[in-house]
């Protein structure tokens, strides 16, 4: 389904200039001043064997720090569970400006740039590729993105290796593999320097043991970490549904926001988006 909407259109290898990297105006966070918090309350109906269990878990997050290395969140998770609430203590979370979390023995490179089609336009991208040695396993997210066209992460995939202790090589299979990549964004609609009212959506799959998981999400420039609304369904192997998460921005305060045009960093040349019939 995601590669009817979103797909490889061209193949660009080397010899070009080192890529431009993503800045914190890039970031649903990075436009946004130090204090400067959202609400995000999750409604989550689980069906075991027959039962149905529901369950509230509202996520405070709150902006502490953005500098030249990436942003520093704290969240803050509550939970009601048959009518117990449980309060989790903060967790401070730090990310780059791709979006993925700042942690160590953590191997990025560059890959090759391609081209990307969304609405029937051609979009110019670079390839940033992490890889990370965990416990059992070997993890690999693939960020397809441009400074150039909102929301500026275009695609984002992971694959989660197992690997056999005797052979790492021959061993290794894929053990948990998800997707999410843009389905639509108004960025390519209106004027590139108009930053208000612009909307994209998110499909994201998830393929992990014998559930699946399919989630879409709507997001916003306009309100810190970006994302309005988003639906999560999980299937067994017979395509039953038996879990359902429905997550709201509850609330949102904003401080200051950070000029667009200041300071020098955040200045951008425009690359022309290429119109196919």
């Amino acid at each position: 389904m995601l590669v009817g909407i979103f797909y490889v259109v061209l193949l660009t290898v080397g010899g070009e200039d080192a890529p431009t990297l993503l800045t914190a105006n890039e970031h649903p966070w990075g436009r946004f001043q130090p204090g400067s918090w959202c609400i995000v309350q999750t409604t989550i109906v689980s069906n075991l064997d027959g039962r149905v269990v529901q369950s509230v878990q509202t996520v405070k997050t709150t902006l502490k720090s953005v500098d030249e290395n990436g942003i520093t969140l704290e969240e803050s998770e509550t939970l009601e569970l048959g009518g117990k609430i449980v309060k989790k203590t903060p967790q401070s979370v730090n990310v780059d400006f791709f979006r993925e979390p700042i942690q160590e023995n953590v191997r990025i490179r560059q890959g090759d740039s391609v081209k990307m089609m969304i609405d029937k336009k051609v979009v110019p991208c670079a390839v940033r590729i992490y890889e990370q040695q965990t416990t059992g396993g070997h993890l690999t997210t693939t960020i397809w993105y441009t400074p150039h066209v909102y929301p500026y992460v275009l695609r984002v995939e992971r694959i989660w290796r197992r690997s056999d202790s005797s052979n790492a090589t021959s061993g290794e299979q894929i053990l948990r593999q998800s997707v999410t990549a843009v389905q639509e964004t108004s960025a390519l609609k209106i004027f590139r320097n108009n930053r208000r009212n612009r909307t994209y959506s998110l499909q994201t799959e998830e393929k992990g043991g014998n559930i699946t998981k399919i989630t879409d999400t709507r997001c916003s420039w306009d309100i810190p970490g970006g994302t309005l609304e988003s639906t999560t369904r999980e299937f067994d192997t017979q395509n039953r549904e038996i879990r359902r998460s429905v997550s709201r921005m509850f609330n949102y305060s904003v401080f200051e926001q950070i000029p667009i045009t200041s300071p020098p960093r955040y200045f951008r040349t425009w690359i022309p988006v290429e119109v196919t019939d």
